[in-house]
């Protein structure tokens, strides 16, 4: 019987999926939980990480405090730039992550103000509507400014930028993140491009307006005098492989400097 039973239903681990056979028939699923054990800097946590993603991403979002790659990574950058300020500051964070919100908030010497178009999204902290293009602030308001996940959302590139640069205070810190096609050497952009299905074919995701490339690098570097940092930068690759960082280390953070 039990023989009978595994010729016709039977299941099976492999490396990034789950598969299941019924009457001879495979099914692939992707597998929702990692084997290893990775560990999450911002919780101080280890856990079987999960997936993520349109492309599910295999183990990256972390069960305890729901950090992905870039979060993880970009906890170290913080903790150099902010987390630890002994002075008062005031940090800008628009479309906040409420894994980072609960760092900044532990330390009491922190000014801090989230924004997003769409507020009401974000019930864990006390979010402004505000639209990154023409922001309600005046002049030299923030000492830091965090944007992750938000430029590849916003046509006019240029108006963002200048415009949360604008709100900084002289010498005040642009920290910057956001999706770029490690694979694919230019930028590429359509205006005409317009329906979420062909968004998501060309660019990743339903609501982006580009898809950009390595080039963007380059560009920021000479237009902003923009200095990137990769997490194969600064980590071995046995800790790029214990914070569960992707892509050989490719996760970064762009920092303009007022």
């Amino acid at each position: 019987m039990k023989t009978l039973i595994q010729n016709i239903f039977s299941a099976k681990n492999e490396k990034y999926h789950k598969v299941i056979t019924i009457l001879g028939m495979k099914i692939k699923l992707f597998h929702p939980k990692s084997d290893d054990l990775y560990y999450c800097p911002i919780c101080k946590k280890y856990g079987h990480f999960t997936q993520m993603g349109v492309k599910p991403r295999f183990a990256v979002k972390c069960p305890n405090c729901k950090s992905l790659e870039r979060h993880r990574f970009l906890y170290f950058i913080y903790q150099k730039y902010f987390l630890n300020t002994q002075k008062q500051i005031k940090i800008l964070h628009t479309a906040p992550e409420k894994c980072i919100y609960n760092l900044i908030k532990k330390n009491p010497n922190i000014e801090y103000t989230a924004i997003d178009i769409s507020p009401e999204r974000y019930s864990f902290c006390d979010c402004k509507k505000e639209d990154v293009t023409g922001l309600s602030f005046a002049d030299n308001t923030f000492d830091f400014v965090i944007s992750n996940q938000v430029m590849e959302h916003i046509l006019d590139e240029k108006k963002y930028l200048l415009e949360l640069t604008r709100v900084l205070k002289p010498d005040g810190t642009f920290l910057l993140n956001f999706p770029v096609f490690m694979n694919q050497e230019k930028t590429f952009q359509d205006d005409s491009i317009t329906t979420p299905e062909d968004r998501e074919k060309n660019y990743g995701q339903n609501d982006h307006v580009r898809a950009y490339g390595r080039d963007v690098f380059s560009r920021f570097k000479k237009e902003y005098g923009a200095k990137v940092i990769f997490a194969k930068d600064i980590f071995n690759a046995e800790k790029i492989h214990k914070y569960r960082f992707l892509n050989k280390g490719k996760d970064f953070c762009v920092i303009i400097q007022k």
